[in-house]
């Protein structure tokens, strides 16, 4: 073989004389087409390493960014609660599926060179090299595609950690919007339902219907309410009837006779569109059952707290905002 004596490269010297003479004669019996593979296969497994770190670092990013998504705590007793859920959520979920992506791919990477780690062991590696050899031997054809996905993907971590630090200071600044809404007086508080009496309760709900915009047509019941202690009609002409059942603070939850009685009355004969059961108590599971079998609404607790005290409109606490038909329309 051919070697320039002016490289700076310098044979290794062992103590050992046999190892010296050995790695000398390996070096004699070198063909320039060995000098070649051997560059060749070094460069090959340089580049599926290269590439193969840059995916472990992007997979050890997103699992830290999972680690810290899953020690995110949403305040119980935030008015938005659940948006805060979902959105925390959603990060969790997209960060799963880009890690999981990531993963396969650098595990795809690290077979490549794992197979140019086996091949290192081969006396001889010209046969991959020659003119007719097979070019996809190596296996580096499956990394340019993966390659290319690198920088989408740390583009899309990118975009996956803006969008929901975007949505928490939204939710903040909403948040902080709800909680000057207690201090006027269109808030009710759970405590103050508590120390209403019967009438004033449903005269509470009445307002808090006209609050949100509501006609009222009736704004408490009696003797032949017949089930209806308030009505009211929203700006899209759909007709509410609320049943009103105060209760003493610690009271006994309502059954389902309560649902009965109003399921019988509220649309057959107030043509009701929305009909709702409030109060400042609970229901019971069965009255929960009857309930949403008949397409009834039960407010009390969060969701009443969510209308009430933080000024969250009525239908949007109830998931009603869309008449039926208007989403399948759109």
């Amino acid at each position: 073989m051919h070697i320039n004596w002016k490289s700076r490269v310098t044979l290794p010297t062992y103590e050992d004389a046999e190892l010296n003479a050995a790695l000398r004669d390996r070096i004699r019996a070198a063909t320039d087409d060995d000098l070649l593979s051997a560059f060749l296969h070094y460069a090959e497994g340089h580049i599926a390493l290269k590439a193969y770190v840059k995916f472990d670092r992007l997979f050890d990013c997103l699992q830290r960014e999972q680690a810290h998504a899953q020690k995110l705590e949403e305040d119980p007793d935030s008015p938005l609660v659940y948006a805060y859920r979902r959105a925390n959520y959603k990060l969790q979920n997209e960060l799963r599926g880009l890690a999981d992506e990531t993963e396969t791919a650098r595990n795809a990477i690290g077979s490549v060179w794992h197979s140019l780690r086996q091949a290192t062991t081969r006396d001889d590696l010209n046969h991959r090299y020659r003119q007719d050899a097979d070019p996809v031997e190596s296996g580096l054809e499956q990394i340019g595609p993966l390659k290319r996905t690198l920088t989408p993907s740390q583009e899309r971590l990118d975009s996956i950690l803006a969008e929901h630090r975007n949505e928490m200071h939204r939710l903040a600044l909403r948040e902080a919007e709800l909680h000057a809404f207690t201090a006027s007086d269109d808030s009710i508080s759970l405590d103050q339902f508590d120390r209403m009496s019967p009438l004033e309760f449903e005269q509470a709900i009445a307002a808090l219907a006209q609050r949100d915009g509501y006609v009222l047509a009736r704004r408490n019941g009696g003797a032949r309410d017949l089930g209806a202690d308030v009505i009211a009609t929203t700006p899209d002409g759909r007709k509410i009837v609320f049943q009103c059942k105060h209760r003493q603070r610690g009271g006994r939850p309502l059954g389902s006779p309560v649902i009965q009685t109003l399921n019988g009355t509220a649309r057959p004969l107030h043509n009701a569109d929305i009909v709702i059961a409030v109060t400042n108590s609970s229901f019971t599971t069965p009255a929960h059952d009857l309930a949403r079998k008949q397409d009834i609404h039960l407010l009390h607790g969060e969701p009443l707290r969510r209308w009430a005290t933080w000024g969250i409109p009525l239908l949007t606490v109830l998931g009603a905002e869309q008449q039926p038909g208007q989403a399948a329309a759109a």
